[in-house]
């Protein structure tokens, strides 16, 4: 999900995307051996997908209206 809420093809574009130092890495991770999973602060992901160097500072899209 996070993959592709930060527009990259899969999660193998996302890691190495992290590795590069081009997208968030994650903050924690949940459950415990093979079952661990990565996770993301929304607020870092939105951070990083914002715009930068916007003179028109609009109010961000509900995603949620979306759908």
């Amino acid at each position: 999900m996070a993959a592709a809420y930060l527009d990259f093809k899969d999660t193998g574009e996302l890691a190495r995307a992290i590795r590069r130092g081009d997208a968030p890495p994650p903050v924690s991770c949940r459950g415990t051996g093979r079952l661990r999973q990565p996770v993301w602060s929304k607020a870092t992901m939105d951070h990083f997908a914002a715009p930068i160097g916007r003179s028109d500072a609009r109010e961000p899209e509900d995603l949620l209206c979306l759908v």
